[in-house]
């Protein structure tokens, strides 16, 4: 039998916060699908290797709860995970930096144990926080790379995503990670501590 009361009120809400998550990172287009790809041909892949293309100069590592290291594997034997997080102060001025924001920094790593090529052309990263699950403002920090191209069946790839997400939200993370449209949005939830 349950009580009604407060707690279940907060449940309620932590549910909600996650399933506009979920809506925000599977949601509308904003209208660039339409004019992108017609005619332009995507960027070309990073010569770096994979390690020096994921660095983050001077960069120092989070520790985390364990939602968000936990995998998501999907029935086809494909996953997901945060297999790095980290910080930096920015001392970078490019486009949309702030100079001597702390930045956020989540690496993740899909592995394709299916038996088809995994298209990561359309991935999508969304990172909330705090207790009204505010959108973190993506940065384009270092030049770390996103996700593209294809991951051969058994093969794993790697990319990494720098948010503007300020310490004080760091007691509730929400990490989203949409692929594509026969799988459902990856959800991570936790908390950071540095």
């Amino acid at each position: 039998m349950s009580h009604r009361g407060a707690r279940p009120r907060k449940h309620l809400v932590a549910t909600g916060a996650v399933l506009a998550l979920a809506l925000t990172v599977t949601g509308c287009s904003d209208g660039k699908k339409k004019t992108e790809g017609k005619g332009t041909p995507p960027p070309p892949p990073s010569t770096q290797p994979e390690t020096s293309a994921n660095a983050a100069p001077g960069s120092l590592d989070l520790k985390s709860s364990e939602g968000l290291r936990k995998p998501v594997t999907y029935n086809d034997k494909i996953s997901v995970r945060i297999s790095g997080i980290r910080y930096v102060k920015n001392k970078a001025t490019g486009p949309g930096e702030i100079t001597g924001r702390v930045l956020t920094i989540f690496t993740l790593r899909f592995t394709n144990g299916s038996a088809k090529p995994l298209d990561l052309n359309k991935v999508r990263v969304v990172a909330r926080y705090g207790p009204r699950k505010a959108e973190a403002r993506p940065t384009s920090y270092a030049d770390i790379n996103d996700f593209y191209g294809t991951v051969a069946a058994g093969a794993q790839k790697s990319a990494s995503y720098a948010f503007d997400l300020p310490a004080s939200g760091y007691k509730s993370v929400v990490i989203g990670v949409k692929f594509d449209e026969r799988h459902k949005t990856a959800l991570f939830t936790g908390s950071l501590q540095r």
